[in-house]
């Protein structure tokens, strides 16, 4: 009969369980199983009275570690862990069981176990280094900040050599602007590994972020000498030479450019920089150049679009923004990539004619076609032209009737001018083709709120609910009306908590909560549930005002004051009505405190 792999494997395990025992009998003392650099597996020591003999239990620890090594070998992770647990079972206070299983739980992406027995390992041995480096890595998202500080530097004392937690502590200094710990920690790091250029790098950036510029400079020509084939030290020194602007540097500026280029050929920062730095220091027509090859090679090279606007409008260096998609276009006068990204540009500048004439030359096939369409309609009223959007708009949806974006854009654009029986019927004609809309069914809800039509709003905000039980939006709506209305305030606040589960930091619902309770009378809890719907829409007028409402009704005359001017101060231009009323209500509250 032809033996399985499972059953040599077996005898295999047998074997070095024999070979173990007729050690444990040699030697009186010595633990049953010894791993990977000495670390014990098993904690338990043979019996002095019984050192002729080795138990079950001293063996079984060990049986289970070696049968969850051959799990791993053949990738079978679920009876792996299976078997480390048992392991751990017999031997609940060994480091290296719990370490393994540690590993295994997380190339399960079972991070909660892993967790756990994590900081288990840490209780058994709170030096040992792959034990704090292994919580570092479960804990990266939950853990205090402080704290993870304080679990590197232990590290670092524990193990001065290990570079990945030099690197990982500086990175948390850069990131929160902790200058002068991480030149520290980059000095030592440059001490402790003088030939090793990332150190190097690191503390010129350092450096860099400090203006220090002479330090920097040298730090990365440093990094350029230990490394030569490296372009960011160079990168960096441009930015550098840049920032000093001075004429004697922009040779030394080229010069770093056409290393780039030699090292990487197809470098595209290093082309878009070099174009834009002829183009302003005098040698516009060699810039003019390299920018019109690069804008040929736009369709066929979607990545160097993106380059430019990581490098440019990403960065917010809009004026050269301009400069480098405006030259591009020359190339390819019909390009809509970059004329979206030239106005996009201006657009970042203000300068909203010029955006508007780069969007109106985008081609409908184009991905972000419709954004511009949109774009152009909020451009325009930017420039106080209303009727030029709506113009715009109404083309637009004639284009592309069924297009739901467009018809609820052009719908708030009737709805802000008040034109609530043309937004409506617009509404009503996108429903004809999508009758199941959320989005068209809350927006025609809404405005037939606005438009009085108040019987109307709560049938399509029952609609919506009964389309999407969970839609937020609409539970609130149908939930707000009935309070407001003073009506079936029982089903009102169940409508309103339901919101509230969904959304629950969503703080126009929880204004919703609090008129409800204030229209129970119930003005503690209207006062309580108002005060945290104020704070969290930083005081909103209406909001504000319906708190000043409740603080009188539960003759809370000063802060019901402090509430209304808060409510007036934040008036913008969509509460201009508001302000004659708020004015009434704080003369009349000052006027009962005065008496």
């Amino acid at each position: 009969m032809k033996k399985s792999p499972v059953y040599i494997f077996l005898l295999l395990v047998c074997v070095v369980i024999f070979f173990l025992s007729g050690c444990a009998r040699l030697k009186q003392g010595q633990t049953s199983l010894e791993s990977r650099g000495g670390e014990r597996v098993s904690s338990k020591t043979s019996d002095p009275e019984a050192s002729n003999q080795t138990t079950s239990e001293d063996l079984s620890a060990n049986y289970f570690f070696l049968e969850s090594r051959f799990h791993i070998k053949n990738k079978d992770y679920p009876k792996a862990i299976d078997s480390l647990e048992k392991a751990l079972a017999k031997d609940p206070g060994s480091f290296i069981l719990t370490r393994d299983l540690v590993k295994l739980f997380i190339e399960q992406n079972n991070g909660d176990q892993a967790l756990a027995l994590a900081e288990k390992l840490i209780r058994i041995n709170p030096d040992n280094v792959d034990g704090l480096l292994l919580l570092v890595q479960l804990k990266k998202d939950a853990i205090d900040e402080k704290e993870l500080v304080d679990i590197l530097n232990r590290v670092l004392v524990l193990d001065p050599e290990n570079k990945e937690t030099f690197l990982r502590l500086g990175k948390i200094y850069i990131e929160k602007e902790n200058n002068t710990q991480a030149l520290n920690l980059f000095r030592k790091m440059v001490d402790q590994f003088p030939d090793y250029y990332v150190a190097w790098f690191y503390l010129g950036e350092v450096y860099l972020a400090e203006k220090q510029y002479d330090q920097a400079i040298r730090h990365f020509l440093k990094t350029i000498d230990l490394e030569p084939d490296l372009v960011e030290p160079r990168f960096q020194l441009i930015k550098i030479y840049l920032a000093q602007d001075l004429p004697e540097n922009n040779s030394k500026i080229l010069e770093l450019y056409s290393n780039i280029l030699e090292i990487e050929p197809d470098n595209q920062r290093a082309f878009l920089g070099k174009a834009l730095h002829l183009y302003k220091t005098g040698n516009k027509e060699e810039g003019v150049r390299i920018f019109m090859g690069l804008g040929q090679d736009v369709d066929s090279d979607s990545r160097l679009v993106m380059v430019a606007f990581d490098e440019y409008i990403s960065a917010k260096n809009y004026s050269d923004a301009v400069i480098v998609f405006s030259e591009m276009l020359k190339a390819d006068p019909e390009n809509s990539t970059l004329n979206f990204f030239t106005g996009m540009a201006y657009e970042a500048l203000e300068d909203f004619e010029q955006a508007i004439s780069f969007y109106l030359k985008i081609k409908p096939e184009h991905s972000q076609y419709k954004k511009t369409i949109l774009s152009i309609a909020l451009l325009y009223k930017q420039l106080g032209e209303k009727q030029t959007a709506i113009n715009h708009l109404e083309d637009k949806v004639k284009l592309f009737p069924k297009d739901i974006d467009i018809i609820t854009y052009l719908a708030s654009f009737y709805e802000n001018d008040k034109l609530y029986d043309k937004a409506i019927r617009l509404l009503k004609n996108g429903l004809e083709d999508s009758p199941d809309n959320t989005s068209l069914l809350f927006r025609l809800g809404a405005i037939q709120d606005k438009a009085g039509l108040r019987d109307e709003c709560i049938e399509n905000m029952k609609k919506i609910i009964n389309i999407d039980p969970k839609d937020a939006g609409a539970l609130n709506y149908l939930g707000y009306s009935y309070a407001d209305m003073g009506i079936r305030l029982d089903e009102a606040l169940e409508l309103i908590k339901r919101a509230v589960e969904i959304r629950p930091d969503d703080g126009y619902i929880i204004d919703s909560l609090g008129w409800v309770y204030y229209k129970m009378e119930d003005f503690d809890k209207a006062v309580e549930f108002l005060e945290q719907a104020a704070k969290l829409t930083e005081y909103d007028t209406i909001i504000s005002d319906h708190l000043g409402d409740a603080y009188q009704k539960a003759n809370q005359l000063n802060k019901a004051l402090d509430a209304y001017q808060k409510a007036l101060d934040n008036a913008g231009e969509e509460h201009q009505d508001k302000i004659p009323e708020l004015q009434k209500k704080i003369e009349a509250v000052q006027k009962t405190l005065d008496e």
